[in-house]
């Protein structure tokens, strides 16, 4: 496969947008399934856990791959003629966004779908900002034009407004909601009818209607005069009125969509088999192969310069592993792999443990089924098993070339629960499911309390938990108490405070020296600790400063209550040693102090997660709502009208959102829809101190 015309994409979105059932028509149509899967029935075939297929949604993103045929040779057969496309369908459902933010990670670009009715929602704003982080090129598929009440202009209106995005469409509905039929491709101006006997497989292409040829002129400008504003020779031909081809077009709409500027936007119906096709070619078409993103950008661990790798097979190695998967047998760990080739039955190095990794076998996955190879190319996602140390974010290289590409960075729990064994025979199948629960997923945390020694699992909400618990009786086999999920709680500092603490003790018949000089400041950026050392080099040796890092991240526990620490920025802005008696021993234990002592005089404060809610409800309940809204301490932030419905955005403390969703089927019928997801941890209220304890 030459490495242009690879895609590596994912298929983000809302939940219920209908994303695997994008991804579904997709193998479909490219013949990697023969059948197609339903969500609703549970036979889709990337939703292949049983929690999945039962409850209708992804909880664990899924990999794959297909072949396209090129646009211009549509009876194409030979492999040279055909785009790989590799696909990774990532969950909708905001507790499990931590696989999300792993896979766009490592994506070269992303398909977001946006519901033709709901709009952008929350989750489609959380996932845009994450593809945006990571500097993925976007495309936009509007889903669900069939539906009542569907509006694809009105979506795009929508992305333009709340997410702040260049969104251009590129293609119009024929027909609105049970009457829409098919596309127009505003570059080709071909409009494109799908037949309902061949399940969409088959498809005329005929002249734009006549209805809608002054609309597609129309729209077909904004789209040009959008590429000139972004692209220079496009610019140049458009301002000399001289006309841009069909090719033209397409050429500057690949341009600016590579570049971030602009976002194609597309439009379908997936499970009436409508306008996956259109979508493949504008994978193919507009999406970058991985010669057309920046290279990947490490360091050196050695010297801590910047080392660049480019996908090229005679280049040195380099991978990140960006999931693992849990398996009976061992454990599947996925990678994309940067630069030269890695092969079945050979040794990496790992540069973040600092060992050494023995390859057993390579893998092309295809859900839960996987394809045995012998070596993955430079741009390849593929996994492996034999890994003994590596967890997600580590980079695996070549040892005479190291190098530590960026990590991760994953948000903070909110919600937990104690768990019990029933039996002393389970104690041991327990603690071993918690830990290969926590190497697959990051957001997933298990620790003994040290208010009241329950054994506490963590997460991002109850689904997350709930499918957890269920994951450990009915895949570990384990049998145990669980109890009520309550809410993870956090401690910081109110004010900045500089303290200064000396180590100076005798151990193991000899000296133990240290004297730091820390600031600790408040910093709501800040996941845990942050650290930063002010100290130069030639003062303060490196491998100190490592031990005064170690020491502060260490898992220090606030002093009111014992929750973990966040918020905090910790600037070492001295340090004195001794020649013979310094250790980084004594460092840690002067390190450690210093925190005691800054948490102590910093006017500690207790913190709470705040989540965010849209509340989607007919107009006669919005006054009840408003009011429950309320009494759960929350506060709306906007409402705004979409046809008869209306949307509340508001924000609450998680405390006060168990049984939400409960009561507001209750108070709407059954008719109102909502989605919460994690905003920022902020100070408790008094009367909390207690009802944490």
């Amino acid at each position: 496969m030459e490495l242009e015309r690879l895609r590596n994409i994912g298929i983000a979105a809302h939940i219920d947008a209908g994303k695997t059932t994008v991804t579904e028509r997709i193998l479909y149509y490219t013949g990697r399934l023969h059948r197609m899967g339903s969500v609703d029935d549970g036979t889709a075939a990337m939703d292949w856990k049983p929690q999945e297929q039962e409850r209708g949604i992804t909880i664990v993103s899924a990999a794959t791959s297909c072949f396209w045929r090129d646009r211009h040779d549509r009876q194409c057969s030979g492999p040279g003629d055909r785009h790989q496309i590799n696909i990774i369908d990532t969950p909708g459902h905001v507790d499990f966004t931590a696989e999300v933010e792993r896979c766009l990670r490592v994506l070269d670009g992303v398909v977001v779908v946006f519901c033709g009715v709901g709009g952008v929602e929350a989750q489609s704003e959380t996932v845009w900002h994450q593809a945006e982080r990571y500097g993925v090129p976007r495309i936009c598929f509007v889903n669900k034009l069939d539906r009542v009440a569907s509006d694809m202009l009105r979506v795009v209106g929508q992305m333009r407004e709340r997410l702040a995005a260049n969104a251009v469409p590129v293609q119009l509905p024929i027909g609105r909601e049970s009457e829409f039929v098919g596309v127009i491709d505003l570059i080709d101006r071909q409009a494109f009818l799908f037949e309902e006997e061949t399940l969409g497989a088959t498809y005329r292409v005929q002249e734009v209607p006549e209805r809608y040829r002054e609309e597609v002129e129309r729209w077909r400008e904004r789209l040009i005069e959008a590429v000139a504003e972004e692209v220079d020779w496009a610019a140049e031909k458009y301002l000399e009125d001289e006309p841009l081809s069909e090719e033209e077009i397409r050429r500057g709409v690949r341009e600016a969509c590579i570049a971030g500027k602009l976002h194609p936007v597309l439009c379908g119906a997936a499970l009436r088999n409508r306008g996956v096709q259109q979508l493949l070619d504008a994978v193919c078409d507009y999406l970058p192969s991985p010669l057309e993103v920046p290279p990947a950008v490490g360091t050196d661990p050695a010297t801590k310069r910047k080392v660049e790798r480019h996908p090229r097979a005679d280049e040195p190695f380099g991978a990140l592993v960006f999931k693992i998967q849990s398996e009976r047998h061992g454990d599947l760990f996925f990678l994309r792999v940067y630069s030269g080739t890695l092969r079945a039955r050979s040794r990496v190095y790992n540069a973040n443990q600092d060992k050494m990794e023995h390859v057993t076998q390579l893998y092309r996955i295809h859900a839960d089924e996987r394809e045995q190879i012998e070596e993955a190319p430079p741009g390849s996602i593929v996994a492996t098993a034999g890994l003994k140390v590596s967890v997600t974010g580590d980079t695996l290289c070549e040892k005479r070339h190291p190098v530590v590409f960026e990590t991760m960075q994953f948000p903070n729990t909110v919600i937990s629960m104690a768990i019990e064994p029933k039996t002393q025979s389970d104690r041991k199948k327990l603690d071993s499911a918690l830990q290969a629960l926590a190497r697959e997923d990051p957001t997933f945390q298990a620790a003994v309390s040290q208010q009241t020694g329950q054994l506490l699992v963590s997460g991002m909400g109850e689904l997350h938990l709930e499918i957890i618990r269920d994951r450990l009786l009915r895949e570990f086999n384990v049998v145990a108490n669980v109890g009520e999920p309550r809410v993870s709680y956090r401690e910081s500092i109110r004010s900045a405070v500089t303290v200064q603490e000396t180590f100076d003790r005798e151990a193991e018949g000899r000296g133990q020296f240290a004297r730091v000089r820390l600031r600790f400041e408040p910093d709501r950026t800040a996941q845990g600790i942050e650290f930063e050392n002010r100290v130069p080099r030639d003062r303060f040796p490196s491998h100190f400063v490592r031990a005064v890092e170690r020491s502060l991240k260490g898992g220090a526990s606030g002093p009111l209550y014992g929750f973990p620490l966040i918020n905090i920025r910790a600037i070492l802005l001295d340090a004195e040693t001794h020649p013979v008696d310094s250790t980084e021993l004594a460092f840690e234990a002067a390190a450690a102090g210093a925190l005691r002592k800054g948490l102590d005089s910093g006017e500690a404060e207790l913190l709470e997660p705040v989540m965010q809610l849209e509340i989607v409800v007919p107009e006669p309940y919005l006054g009840d709502v408003i009011t429950h809204i309320t009494t759960c301490r929350g506060k709306i932030s906007e409402a705004r009208t979409r046809h008869q419905l209306r949307v509340i955005r508001a924000s609450a403390p998680l405390a006060e959102l168990f049984g939400f969703a409960s009561k507001l089927r209750s108070i709407t019928q059954g008719r109102g829809t909502h989605s919460i997801e994690p905003l920022e941890y902020r100070p408790a209220p008094p009367d909390a101190l207690d009802f944490a304890l």
